[in-house]
């Protein structure tokens, strides 16, 4: 095994400066007080999503770096780097914060989640490239795969650390509260108390786990020791599906998800690989001919990424580009730069080759620490690439305006869909006024609709409905936690089902994947509701559905069959 960085330290320079790391966790956790309060209470920077998102990065990522970081010997070089790298986050965090708005105009659905996936990759490498440069070492592979695991592991276990404190402080609360005492109970659920206790539990679990190192090192030999063997599993597996598919063709892989599933066997190969040889290129957990066979299913793998290009531009024909495709080639790059710096050392020193991965584990490091930066801002956005390319093709072909994905500009692009949207308005508001109410329904009925805006876009089919029941339908629009998102258009219109004196009123809601039917019937002094059924499958086309209630075409049917009834049930022929 290689020699750790830290065994070139003395003891004096190992031990971590263990107030100023107390410090940090108290600062970390008073600043996402200080936002929560905000979001709380609405002050600044709650109604700012730029600034709330980069105070949030910046109290997420740079105390972490440091907790992870800093010792007695590198204080004055750690500091300057992971400051310099919080306001690179911290820019890229305000940009995709005002990717946001207009409030209330944009939504997030998996901005969010994208943004803390790919800064959280960004800042793990980062850190991994900061240690092993501060340790003076030689930069290895070796070394930083020691990093990531002593990183990945110390965080885990302190996070870990952190919530089974959180659970012991609710059973105290608990137990007190059982013999009715409830102080404890009511002080542990402040936020002014649990924020700063979370950030320090988290962080002395941070320290403690820092400073067994050893056994975390002891841990990552033994899964290097658990991999050796899953890996020869994994090569015997790729070089047989490869065999496999000249007898199969390609079509039925594509028909199952195919491309996914090989970017994945790729991504499996590839780190069980990089786990099991990560020591000095002379060092060899095989035999010669097992080893062998190792290197062959390496040089297979750019034969799958050939695949996987094949397959996901085939999509991109059909379908076009959409972020998920635009990820999946950001995946699919990165999985190719792997294999094929390994088959160019495969080619050249044949059983020696493993000096290469070093070398390629190293630099596409780099590459992946720069590409997630990238995408998180101006000059690698894939929501404008996105919304650039759709507007492309309506140009090209302005008839298709009507099957234009609106819910999914406002929901995934962000801003740049927002305001192609509002672009769009303009352009069909003469020539396709449909879509352009299809628009407006889709950007402005919101949880916070009033009762005028909400009646005003609904589409009346013949009769007036009573005021009684537009209540009614207005304060269960407002329990709907998924009606803003879905909906696109509701209709109301009046029938009548039962003969008698009063009449019925049918509520249509036309959503981008099927349209719901439910009925309002006047009984006994008031309105009640009779669901009816739903309409259409996912992507269904529900035109002819709409045109003929939009022309009031409704007609009731005489069932074919009367119920039968015995005793006090009743039976229905379906």
């Amino acid at each position: 095994m290689s020699t750790t960085p830290y065994t070139t330290l003395t003891e004096k320079e190992q031990a971590l400066p263990t107030k100023l790391l107390v410090l940090i966790a108290l600062l970390q956790g008073l600043g996402l007080l200080f936002l929560h309060q905000a979001i709380d209470f609405e002050f600044w920077p709650a109604q700012s999503p730029p600034w709330l998102l980069t105070l949030y990065s910046v109290f997420l990522a740079l105390p972490t770096m440091l907790l992870l970081s800093l010792t007695q010997a590198n204080l004055s070089k750690i500091l300057p780097v992971a400051l310099m790298f919080a306001l690179v986050i911290g820019l890229l965090a305000y940009y995709t914060g005002y990717q946001l708005l207009p409030i209330g105009k944009v939504r997030a659905d998996a901005l969010y989640f994208v943004f803390s996936l790919t800064i959280g990759i960004a800042l793990f490498k980062a850190l991994i490239y900061l240690q092993q440069y501060v340790s003076q070492a030689p930069m290895h592979y070796s070394e930083l795969f020691r990093w990531s695991w002593r990183n990945f592991l110390t965080l885990g276990l302190a996070i870990l650390f952190a919530s089974v404190f959180w659970l012991i402080l609710f059973l105290w609360g608990a137990l007190f509260k059982a013999i009715g005492l409830n102080f404890f109970e009511t002080l542990f659920r402040q936020t002014w108390f649990y924020y700063p206790a979370i950030t320090l539990a988290n962080g002395f679990g941070i320290i403690i786990f820092r400073n067994l190192a050893h056994i975390i090192d002891t841990i990552t030999r033994l899964q290097q020791a658990l991999m050796k063997f899953l890996l020869v599993i994994l090569i015997f597996i790729s070089i047989l599906f490869l065999s496999a598919l000249p007898f199969t063709g390609l079509n039925v892989l594509w028909e199952s998800g195919g491309s996914m599933l090989i970017l994945w066997m790729q991504a499996l190969m590839l780190f069980f690989l990089n786990a099991v040889y990560q020591d000095d290129s002379s060092a060899r957990p095989y035999p010669l001919w097992l080893h062998r066979f190792i290197y062959v299913g390496v040089a297979l793998l750019p034969v799958y990424s050939m695949i996987s290009f094949y397959g996901l531009s085939l999509r991109v024909d059909q379908y076009g580009w959409s972020l998920a495709r635009c990820w999946a080639f950001l995946v699919w790059l990165i999985l190719a730069l792997f294999p094929l710096g390994y088959l160019w050392g495969i080619a050249r020193l044949r059983d020696a080759w493993l000096s290469q991965l070093s070398r390629v584990n190293i630099v596409v490091g780099l590459i992946v620490l720069g590409l997630m930066l990238l995408i998180n801002s101006p000059l690698l956005d894939f929501r404008k690439f996105v919304v650039n390319n759709h507007l492309e093709k309506l140009a090209a072909n302005p008839d298709a305006v009507d099957e234009l994905d609106i819910r999914y500009f406002y929901s995934r692009l962000a801003r740049p869909g927002y305001l192609a949207l509002q672009d769009l308005k303009i352009q069909y508001r003469d020539t396709h006024p449909d879509f352009v109410r299809r628009i407006e329904s889709k950007g402005t009925i919101r949880k916070n609709t009033s009762k005028e805006e909400f009646i005003e876009k609904l589409i009346i089919i013949d009769a007036e409905p009573p005021t009684e029941l537009l209540d009614i339908i207005y304060r269960k629009f407002k329990k709907e936690t998924w009606a803003p998102r879905n909906a696109k258009n509701r209709y109301i219109a009046e029938v009548e089902l039962n003969n008698d004196l009063s009449k019925e009123f049918l509520l249509v809601r036309e959503t981008e994947n099927h349209t719901y039917v439910e009925l309002y019937i006047f009984n006994e002094g008031k309105w009640i509701e009779k669901p009816i059924g739903q309409t259409g499958q996912y992507k269904q086309d529900f035109s002819e559905f709409i045109d003929a209630l939009k022309n009031n075409e409704i007609t009731t049917i005489e069932p074919q069959w009367r119920d039968v009834q015995i005793g006090d049930k009743r039976y229905r022929v379906r």
